[in-house]
């Protein structure tokens, strides 16, 4: 609710509420002189444009504001980068595509590639005569032919080489090296790299015949299927959020009008910079039209009592004090309205809660409507 000011509406009060028409009276009160009724002509009235309502009881919430981004989880998330360095042959998605998990997303050549093959066939065949080497030491160990460290080294160095041949094994294999070709001899030219989930391509950051490192982001693949919206709530208002309280939010870009979520995880460390939670919202109904990244303007519902309420229009504020006007009195000559203090609470959905409304009560007829207008006839 908005604390009005006076502002120039003189044609309507000169009309309505001014000393010439002579239908228009005001009651003063004994002790300050402030008017504290007015008295109005059906004329007056229909000019100012007054509508009449009634004191309601209404659900009041507690409100905590919060932005935030639509996301997905880490696990449903992908981030596709080379395991070697490489010229990009081919690239078979774009951007919004669908992917499969196994899919290749892009062809790489690699000198490097081929390197590493050659080496695994060279360290295969080094370990193989060294295995052999072994092997002939143990039998020449058990006849006293040869010395113990003579045994000792073959065995060393059969182990160092089996364990570099792993190793490349192991690089070749994170690569998806085809060893059944390559133990015949025939090199690979070409890495595929796969995606390691389901989803769409979100983004795209590579060419044909583009050099790319190991540390080049090549794809991002999101999957859309756990959806939901992350907010980061101030440090002020983080003790007051819980599992299970209702979000209302927007989405600007959208126009989809409120959206309904619930709290489904409150974070605990705060944001060293902007001194924030991040709370984890799950979205209900159908998330077939929300993309990540979206941003969110949200409500957050921690208390939602029934009290006694009137439209915002209805409340005005003079001097500090916020006031109602009832109407008194009512014939086809004119219609008296009293000016009413009010203490007012929360504010919810164009409501604000009435927290003391001494002398009034919700059969009385209030101006919900046109209130501000009839303020300034109060003045005259």
């Amino acid at each position: 609710m908005k604390t009005l000011k006076y502002i120039t509406f003189a044609s309507i009060l000169v009309l309505a509420c001014s000393g010439e028409n002579e239908n228009s009276k005001t009651e003063q009160t004994a002790v300050s002189g402030t008017p504290v009724t007015v008295e109005l002509t059906p004329v007056q009235s229909e000019t100012l444009k007054l509508k009449l309502g009634h004191i309601t009881k209404r659900n009041v919430s507690d409100i905590i504001k919060a932005n935030g981004y639509l996301d997905v989880p880490p696990q449903n998330k992908a981030v596709i980068s080379p395991m070697i360095n490489g010229y990009v042959r081919k690239v078979n998605f774009l951007v919004g595509d669908n992917v499969r998990k196994g899919q290749t997303m892009v062809e790489l050549e690699s000198m490097d590639f081929i390197d590493l093959q050659q080496q695994y066939l060279e360290l295969l065949a080094k370990t193989s005569f060294l295995k052999e080497e072994y092997n002939r030491q143990i039998q020449l160990s058990k006849e006293n032919a040869i010395s113990k460290k003579k045994l000792l080294t073959a065995k060393v160095d059969y182990q160092m080489a089996n364990a570099v041949l792993e190793g490349v094994k192991s690089k070749l294999h994170l690569l998806g090296t085809n060893f059944t070709t390559l133990n015949n001899g025939k090199f690979e030219t070409r890495v595929s790299l796969k995606s390691p989930i389901s989803g769409s391509v979100k983004k795209l950051n590579v060419i044909i015949g583009t050099h790319v490192d190991l540390a080049d982001e090549l794809f991002e693949i999101v999957d859309p299927d756990h959806l939901h919206l992350e907010l980061s709530v101030y440090e002020k208002d983080m003790s007051k959020v819980k599992k299970g309280q209702k979000v209302l939010f927007l989405l600007p870009s959208l126009h989809s009008g409120v959206i309904e979520g619930e709290v489904f995880l409150v974070g605990q460390d705060l944001s060293e910079d902007k001194r924030s939670i991040k709370v984890h919202i799950h979205i209900s109904g159908d998330e077939s039209i929300f993309s990540v990244g979206m941003y969110a303007n949200a409500s957050i519902i921690t208390s939602d009592v029934s009290t006694f309420a009137l439209p915002e229009t209805a409340i005005v504020t003079a001097e500090g004090q916020k006031y109602v006007f009832r109407k008194d009195s009512n014939s086809t000559q004119s219609a008296t309205y009293r000016k009413v203090s009010v203490t007012t609470g929360k504010e919810s959905d164009g409501f604000v809660e009435l927290l003391k409304m001494d002398g009034l009560s919700p059969n009385d007829d209030i101006v919900i409507d046109g209130a501000f207008y009839l303020l300034n006839a109060f003045t005259q």
